[in-house]
């Protein structure tokens, strides 16, 4: 049988659709498709300039798949309620579709926000809320939804649509109930499970950019910390997420203002520029001025050492020590550190003497 030497663009796109939904976006190609429509790749081009333009259009017929799939929600009441158990249950009907709209790295959920958007509208009146009111249920249902549509995608036997049903309305009543309240919500910031009598370790966050600066301008603060003097809130906005955010760093966070005071953590040997085993780690640590000589480094480094001895099981913890920072020098004794025997000098020609804890 002669090959076919003109497709339509609607043809090959309804061809690409069908690759997309049972194999997946990945194997998508010129050759794919002229396989499945039994030709060369001469035709297909004689259609189309490009491949992307293909990938566009069949982007966009994913897309109105989408939108057909979802098209009367808004005849349903509630409509948001609907919505979100069409979003998951077309997760788990077009695993490869759904995954091709809202998960690959092109994806655009415009389509859907817009949808979502919609069903917002008819909640205000349905169930009485402002428009801020039924926003702010906006902004935590939607997430939930599509988070609860992503694990159904790749697991859709773990959740059926009874229990998915109940998952939502038990999001939605929740957060309806606790936006009628006007009570604030407070928000939790996990931290180590060791705490000081003062203070606790958690992770950086971005809004923690103001107390950083607040003592990291200080000058004394930097010099005994080893940092850089920081010139603005931007500046420590920029610190805190191109360094204190990685693994082994931790606010130090007053529990009684709840403010940041300061930072402790660790490094590798990849990282340091102390001589040491895979096992070792170098510590290091900067705290407020305010609180010097109150016993926070203390207790924050007692935090560091159960971590990184008890959870990480770090064979050596090492630590730079300037001569000319005896506080600092202190601390470390205090916490069991002991002077290694090694004295360097630093950039500024100051005197460094190298201290370490072992793992007994």
């Amino acid at each position: 049988m002669p090959r076919k030497s003109h497709f339509t663009k609607e043809q090959i796109i309804e061809v690409a659709i069908d690759i997309v939904r049972k194999s997946g976006h990945e194997v998508l190609s010129a050759r794919t498709i002229c396989g499945a429509l039994g030709c060369s790749v001469a035709p297909l081009f004689t259609v189309y300039h490009s491949m992307e333009e293909i990938l566009e259009d069949t982007r966009k017929a994913a897309e109105q798949m989408f939108s057909d799939y979802v098209d009367d929600v808004l005849e349903y009441k509630p409509s948001f309620k609907e919505f979100g158990m069409r979003v998951v249950r077309f997760s788990k009907e077009e695993p490869n579709i759904f995954y091709y709209m809202f998960l690959d790295k092109n994806s655009n959920s415009y389509i859907a926000d817009t949808k979502a958007l919609e069903c917002l509208k008819l909640t205000e009146s349905e169930f009485g809320l402002s428009s801020e009111e039924a926003m702010k249920i906006y902004r935590h249902m939607w997430p939930f939804t599509c988070g609860l549509a992503m694990l159904c995608n790749k697991t859709p036997d773990h959740y059926s649509d009874a229990m998915i049903s109940e998952m939502l309305s038990s999001q939605f009543m929740s957060q309806m109930m606790l936006v009628k309240s006007g009570r604030p919500v407070m928000n939790i910031h996990p931290h180590l499970s060791r705490e000081g009598d003062t203070i606790v370790l958690r992770r950086w966050l971005d809004s923690d950019a103001r107390d950083l600066y607040e003592f990291a301008r200080d000058p004394e603060v930097s010099k005994s910390a080893g940092w850089s003097v920081h010139e603005s809130e931007e500046h420590s906005q920029e610190i805190i997420r191109k360094v204190l955010k990685k693994d082994g760093i931790w606010a130090i966070q007053h529990k009684e203002s709840g403010r940041v005071i300061g930072s402790i953590g660790y490094k590798t040997a990849a990282f340091s520029n102390i001589e040491m085993g895979d096992s070792d780690v170098e510590v290091g640590f900067g705290i407020a001025k305010q609180y010097w000589d109150h016993g926070i480094c203390c207790e924050a480094l007692h935090i560091l050492i159960d971590y990184c001895m008890r959870v990480k099981s770090f064979k050596t913890l090492w630590a730079e020590s300037l001569t000319d920072n005896p506080a600092s020098g202190r601390a470390l004794e205090k916490c069991g550190f002991v002077f290694s025997g090694v004295e360097t000098t630093n950039e500024e020609g100051k005197t460094v003497r190298l201290m370490k804890l072992e793992r007994r």
